[in-house]
């Protein structure tokens, strides 16, 4: 049975998970994703291999649906089949450090003149702007920069984080988010648009109540185990 996202083009240049995470349940609702990566293959392709397993767990669950292909950006003429592709693509993402597109030529500024309806996505670590931009991120550190490692646990116990991916995982949902919105915007208006999004804004989400209560009272949420409603 088709999806709903059925004819909806994406071509993603995109690695480990918040991002891939957020277009495999483009593909699980109909749409056709085209994930680009380097001649090696990503690095996600290799963790949690061993050599009588080396098939990866994480790359697996993370890149469900994707018709992958390898391109050296750095090369003229794999840019030129980055450009046929994304000529008649609904949407772009890559999740880079800022700057790092740009350099490649697939900046918002480059793809725009391929396509002018693009709905581009740029899903970084700590977003486009402030001192720590150009750094790169994981998981564990948004966890740690945001403030979830210091509300696991009690008062007098070690700040650490979860086996589950908290960092990626919500900024997945948030890049889901942003990208049907997009494509919403793009269905009434006919404008494309650049979305830009961050592993640290979507750890300031879950610390809402926290970081309010804070404001309000200048009180610091105790660390606990139980939750507090």
């Amino acid at each position: 049975m088709a999806g709903p996202l059925e004819g909806v083009k994406c071509v993603c240049v995109i690695m480990f998970q918040a991002t891939p995470v957020a277009f495999s349940m483009m593909a699980d609702l109909g749409a056709e994703v085209i994930k680009i990566e380097p001649p090696e293959g990503e690095l996600g392709r290799r963790l949690g291999t061993s050599p009588n397993f080396p098939i990866s767990p994480y790359f697996e669950t993370n890149n469900r649906g994707f018709k992958c292909i390898t391109l050296d950006l750095k090369t003229e003429k794999a840019r030129e089949i980055l450009y046929k592709l994304v000529k008649d693509a609904d949407v772009f993402a890559q999740n880079f450090r800022p700057g790092v597109a740009q350099r490649l030529g697939c900046g918002y500024e480059d793809l725009v003149k391929v396509n002018p309806g693009i709905v581009y996505l740029s899903a970084s670590a700590y977003g486009p702007d402030g001192p720590n931009a150009k750094l790169p991120g994981t998981d564990g550190i948004a966890q740690a920069m945001g403030g979830i490692c210091f509300s696991y646990g009690e008062a007098d116990s070690r700040v650490t984080t979860g086996q589950i991916a908290v960092g990626d995982e919500p900024a997945a949902f948030h890049n889901f988010q942003a990208v049907i919105v997009g494509l919403y915007h793009k269905l009434k208006t006919g404008e494309g648009q650049l979305i830009e999004t961050s592993l640290l804004g979507s750890q300031i989400r879950l610390m809402g109540f926290s970081m309010t209560r804070v404001l309000f009272t200048g009180e610091q949420t105790p660390r606990s185990r139980m939750r507090m409603f």
